[in-house]
């Protein structure tokens, strides 16, 4: 269960749909990270200038509600002006900060409009040290600096000679990635990629039937052209497919014709040259004359024959295969010859019964005639399927293996072929097998014989 679910999973990574989800899920993360990231910078500069303006006030109307007030309330007044983020307290001698800023000094002495003969000593400092930033007012509009952190410092003298000594604090609780921001990023990344899926989904919904389309092409079976729908893209290679398939069903019918039509056509001469020989004289050259004209007969007919079923576009249809292999070791036994199959369970394949049979038929039947004993085995594979006849005969010469493919090619030293055979048996086979979209190889076995390999795919 587990590796049927990783394959799957694998298969859907592998898929244009599944990358191109990946990477669009992968940029909407990036994107919502430098978002809240840019946020948070934001935020920072924003409470930098707030907490500013807010210290300012605070210290305004602290230090005037102070000046107005008896000595006996200043504790109380204190203890209820504190925060958080700004800490206050009175001192007999002023905590003089070490850099000034003259533009907060100015301000504070302008909203108190105090007097020259008391001293105001301010201190802001940021993030990246100090500054003499001032903050807005109604006359000047001007922007804190970015990632501004102010801190503000300093002394305030009162009437009565006392110090208003003051620290403020930057608020630094700055939202991190919340609940809510989660189930955002979960409902906005599933409804992204839904609305992916069902788009990429329309879109390569052709792509899948062309690929359906040209595996039954390559096995040899007709089939209607496609439906060109989709993306102009998409369009135009469903038309460019259909333009090829038109054009390969031409072009394999006029060869089967013409190939049919000459095999015909020279049988006329080959009869004429027959009746002629024998009106010459008896002796030997008469004999080979008759001889290669008879060879040449046989050449034609079998070249006739297979152009002709190569014609009749046997449908395809779902077969038993092991059955079929199995009928044609029971044919070949009740002759007399030494064939084995192998037993195994059904395997259902979808070919042309007829092609397929004759193609294997020709195999075990090369197999009997040259090396007298036939073991067959049907492996059926994910994605293949293998059918291996192995004869016990001298085999081939591993330089000549691919040179039997070749029609009219007798491989005498290898196998004796004085029986009337004409050399188009596995050329013949290997083309129907590709006819299939399968391969036929051979390979001289390890312990002696020859190994024939069918691989027909599911």
């Amino acid at each position: 269960m587990y590796i049927m679910k990783s394959e799957r999973l694998r298969y859907w990574l592998g898929s244009l749909t599944g990358q191109i989800i990946l990477v669009a899920l992968f940029a909407l993360l990036l994107i919502q990270l430098a978002g809240v990231q840019i946020y948070r910078l934001e935020r920072e500069a924003t409470l930098g200038l707030v907490n500013s303006r807010f210290t300012l006030q605070r210290l305004i109307a602290v230090t005037s509600l102070l000046n107005q007030s008896p000595p006996a309330l200043h504790s109380e007044i204190l203890r209820a002006s504190r925060s958080e983020t700004l800490r206050l307290q009175l001192n007999d001698e002023a905590l003089l900060p070490d850099e000034r800023s003259s533009n907060f000094e100015r301000i504070v002495r302008s909203k108190l409009d105090y007097p020259a003969r008391l001293n105001i000593y301010i201190s802001a400092e940021s993030r990246h040290g100090l500054t003499d930033w001032s903050p807005p007012d109604h006359h000047r509009h001007r922007h804190p600096p970015r990632r501004a952190d102010i801190r503000l410092r300093g002394a305030i003298e009162l009437a009565d000679g006392r110090w208003l000594s003051f620290t403020s604090l930057t608020d630094r609780e700055v939202p991190g990635w919340s609940i809510k921001a989660t189930l955002s990023f979960i409902l906005l990344a599933a409804l992204l990629a839904g609305l992916m899926i069902w788009l990429l989904q329309r879109t390569t919904r052709p792509l899948k039937e062309l690929a359906r389309q040209a595996e039954r092409l390559g096995r040899g079976d007709s089939a209607e052209p496609l439906k060109e729908s989709g993306p102009s893209e998409i369009r135009e290679t469903l038309s460019a497919f259909n333009r090829m398939q038109d054009r390969l069903d031409r072009f394999v019918s006029d060869r089967t014709r013409m190939l049919a039509a000459i095999s015909h056509d020279l049988r006329t001469p080959i009869t004429t040259l027959q009746l002629r020989c024998e009106f010459l004289p008896d002796g030997e050259d008469k004999q080979k004359l008759q001889q290669g004209l008879k060879r040449m007969e046989q050449m034609l007919s079998a070249t006739l024959q297979f152009a002709r079923e190569d014609g009749m576009a046997e449908p395809v249809r779902s077969l038993d295969l092991s059955s079929l292999v199995q009928s044609l070791c029971d044919d070949l036994q009740d002759n007399g010859h030494d064939v084995s199959l192998e037993e195994r369970d059904a395997i259902l394949y979808r070919g042309r019964s007829t092609a397929l049979r004759r193609a294997l038929q020709n195999l075990l039947e090369n197999g009997v005639k040259y090396g007298d004993k036939v073991k067959v085995r049907l492996l059926d594979e994910p994605g293949q399927i293998r059918i291996l006849i192995r004869d016990f005969g001298p085999g081939i010469p591993p330089d000549q293996l691919e040179e039997v493919f070749k029609p009219f090619t007798r491989l005498d030293s290898a196998r004796d072929l004085t029986d009337g055979s004409i050399g188009l048996g596995l050329a013949i086979a290997r083309t129907l097998i590709h006819q299939h979209g399968g391969e036929l190889t051979l390979d001289n076995h390890s312990q002696g014989g020859l190994l024939v390999q069918v691989r027909l795919p599911h």
